[in-house]
């Protein structure tokens, strides 16, 4: 178990460490951009075809295809936004091409052109992307109800020490009433998670390192393309 948690934390490291791209990347992607649009690959990807297995069950290698298109998405967004800054800087004497014009079309189908440009099916892509924010907001959730859990659990233990610290036996009877009311009254259970859906919870959390990688990168897209990150080369 071990080896394999090294195997995979080797993977996504190599898979999302910025050393291990070209200089040129950004300027590649950007190449790409002006030699196929956006309508041309979604033309692509709409022809292709997947069915997703039966049992809804989400793979390592598939989690390992996640990460690598969504790291390539993130490139291809920051290459839009810098592109659509040139197209902007060079057309501003004629005062053409709007900010939000540049990213509508620039970064249009940036996760299939992503799926693309890694070869991978987008249809599989777009299928296990359901799957890993199925399985985040269950995450997200599940950690929510037992954060609630553990608060209640601390409340209830003061109000035990409390009741245990009265010496008139009304006094006690009342306080424990007390707790059993609040218990019926505030206990919130923890909702049922489908098996299938926490199995693929507990595949992710495999990959907590790399998924928290991969959101940095996301954030710095994001940024990007709101003109506040630095130059994508």
């Amino acid at each position: 178990m071990r080896a394999r948690g090294s195997f995979v934390l080797a993977t996504m490291a190599m898979l999302l460490a910025p050393a291990c791209r070209q200089r040129d990347d950004g300027a590649a992607i950007r190449d790409r951009m002006r030699t196929k649009d956006a309508a041309e690959v979604v033309r692509e990807a709409a022809a292709v075809q997947y069915t997703p297995p039966a049992d809804g069950r989400l793979t390592d290698g598939q989690v390992r295809m996640y990460l690598k298109v969504r790291e390539r998405e993130c490139r291809i967004r920051e290459a839009a936004a810098f592109e659509a800054q040139r197209r902007r800087a060079a057309a501003a004497a004629a005062a053409t091409a709007t900010q939000d014009g540049d990213k509508a079309s620039l970064a249009a189908a940036a996760d299939l052109r992503a799926a693309q440009e890694v070869k991978v099916n987008p249809k599989e892509y777009a299928w296990v992307r359901e799957q890993v924010l199925e399985a985040e907001a269950a995450a997200t959730t599940q950690s929510l109800y037992q954060k609630m859990a553990a608060g209640r659990e601390q409340l209830l233990a003061r109000m035990r020490r409390d009741r245990d610290a009265l010496t008139d036996p009304a006094q006690r009877e009342a306080a424990q009433r007390e707790i059993e009311d609040w218990k019926r009254g505030l206990q919130a259970a923890e909702p049922p998670i489908a098996p299938a859906v926490r199995a693929k919870v507990a595949l992710l959390a495999r990959y907590r390192e790399p998924l928290a990688r991969l959101r940095a990168l996301e954030e710095r897209a994001l940024a990007a393309a709101a003109g506040v990150g630095g130059r994508t080369e």
